[in-house]
């Protein structure tokens, strides 16, 4: 069958069109587009704004659908921490605006300490480049609330926080006792929520928990341009931040001038979040749960395999942060499908027409090591539009059954 998905412009280019069955990953374009997205940034396309105008109407809108004070959209979640930091660090001086991302031995260098627990800490360049020195407390079994308190000093900027299924998924301290810590020590708080939509309400959770900024990427669930991220502030200190953030922004000058969204993207982000929150989330659900289960079916009893679907649901899940959005695994016995790397399962499904990309183990280029037997391989339902379920079973089921890496 075509693949009615295919771009002819990729192919002039010679760059094969995929399937994502990986979820949302910056390193294969994050998301698809809705048809309303891409009318929205058409339309606009054709004409001229007054940008700080743009910026500031859609940050209102945003911060409607989301349910907080303040919003101001950036080019990606990783501007979004770079920019949080700015304005812990810097609040609304612009005299120390203007002297970042330099905050090492100057005459204002002030409070430049952002504490985060180790777990959680994964873009420490990114709090770099917003003038911040990450100090990292706890450790890979977890933190306690008195390692973030005795860590707070004259020197301490603001307390930051991930909620990310990236962190080790043990021992954290509560986020709502996270932002107390902050709020007693009237330090501004922030959390990177990059990919932690759906479920919904999790556009205002960090909010509602008491966190100053909450920081979402606007290319993953949301489904909206791929560089495009948004800062949400709550409270009246979020609010103050978000208001010091967009002043030292593009189309000002300042740190932010270069994290420059167009106008097209602006519309789409807004459109991308109006399609998406317009729908009935169960619903959604249900229909990426009948993707997961059509695929589980397919692939259950093939030899060396065991198939299981992960619901994701809050009950039920990979990890205790993961978006709510089914995933179908795969548990393989190396030794009865003569698999020395899964990079070669992963590789094999990637030169089909069109290729599939599956998520990448950590040490994909590893070979098992001599007491393990068995790898775990996820599918992915959020980005599986009809009929892609089907196409990435049957390829699977082909790889599973031939096992061309014998040959």
């Amino acid at each position: 069958m075509t693949y009615p998905y295919k771009s002819k412009v990729l192919e002039k280019l010679g760059v094969r069109s995929m399937i994502n069955a990986c979820n949302w990953s910056t390193a294969i374009g994050g998301t698809y587009l809705e048809p309303r997205v891409m009318e929205a940034m058409a339309d606009v396309s054709r004409t001229f704004v007054d940008l700080r105008e743009l910026l500031k109407r859609a940050g209102d809108r945003i911060a409607d659908l989301c349910k907080v004070d303040a919003a101001y959209i950036t080019v990606g979640a990783a501007a979004g921490i770079t920019l949080s930091v700015a304005a812990a660090i810097a609040g609304s001086d612009p005299v120390k605006w203007a002297t970042l991302p330099f905050t090492d031995d100057t005459p204002i260098s002030g409070r430049n300490k952002i504490i985060i627990q180790a777990a959680q800490a994964a873009y420490d360049q990114q709090f770099a480049m917003g003038g911040g020195r990450l100090v990292k407390v706890g450790g890979p079994l977890g933190s306690s609330a008195k390692d973030v308190e005795l860590a707070i000093n004259d020197k301490t900027a603001g307390i930051a926080a991930g909620y990310h299924y990236n962190i080790v998924p043990r021992g954290w301290v509560p986020y709502e006792e996270v932002a107390k810590i902050a709020q007693k020590h009237d330090l501004p708080s922030f959390c990177d929520c990059a990919g932690a939509f759906p479920p919904y309400a999790n556009l205002h959770k960090l909010s509602d928990a008491g966190f100053d900024l909450s920081i979402f990427s606007g290319g993953k669930g949301i489904r909206g341009p791929q560089n495009t991220g948004i800062i949400l502030g709550d409270g009246e200190r979020g609010v103050a931040l978000i208001k010091a953030i967009s002043t030292h922004s593009s189309p000002n000058h300042g740190i932010g001038r270069g994290f420059k969204v167009s106008k097209e993207c602006i519309v789409g982000l807004v459109t991308a979040l109006e399609e998406v929150l317009s729908r009935d989330e169960d619903e959604e659900y249900e229909k990426q749960m009948a993707k997961a289960e059509y695929m589980a079916e397919q692939l259950d009893r093939i030899t060396g395999v065991n198939v299981s679907v992960i619901p994701n649901d809050g009950t039920t899940y990979e990890h205790p942060l993961m978006p709510r959005t089914p995933v179908v695994r795969l548990d393989i016995d190396k030794e009865t499908l003569s698999l020395k790397t899964v990079q070669s399962l992963y590789a094999v499904m990637r030169e089909g027409e069109p290729g599939v990309y599956l998520r990448f183990p950590r040490f994909e280029d590893r070979e098992f090591g001599p007491f393990t037997s068995r790898a775990s391989v996820l599918l992915f339902t959020y980005y599986l539009r009809d009929g892609e379920e089907r196409i990435v079973a049957e390829r699977m089921k082909s790889a599973l059954t031939n096992r061309p890496w014998k040959k």
